[in-house]
């Protein structure tokens, strides 16, 4: 199994292009921060707001699970993936190539 250079999948895909495939809805804007439901534990109300995102850092946070990460952990958490397989999992959406790690 080659090993996935997962700093450069975190610069090369924005925490805006992972929330824009996972369709998510924001239902409030406060500077760099997002809300709205929250796509890890699937919350389908139009005023839930569990879920906050800073866009300019790039990390979230389910204020119902206490689930936090980067892009990667989000979909990870979504879609209830290893990080290895949401590396490859996300990278196969927009038909992208896997980042491969050159330092072994």
């Amino acid at each position: 199994m080659p090993g996935v250079d997962f700093n450069v999948l975190r610069t090369e895909i924005a925490m805006e292009q992972v929330l824009n495939q996972l369709d998510f809805k924001t239902t409030g804007r406060s500077g760099n921060q997002l809300h709205g439901p929250c796509p890890v534990h699937g919350s389908t109300s139009s005023t839930s707001r569990p879920f906050s995102v800073n866009v300019e850092t790039g990390r979230y946070y389910c204020h119902k699970l206490g689930s936090k990460g980067n892009q990667l952990e989000l979909w990870a958490a979504v879609h209830k993936l290893s990080i290895y397989d949401a590396a490859i999992d996300l990278c196969r959406a927009p038909g992208r190539e896997v980042p491969q790690i050159n330092r072994w």
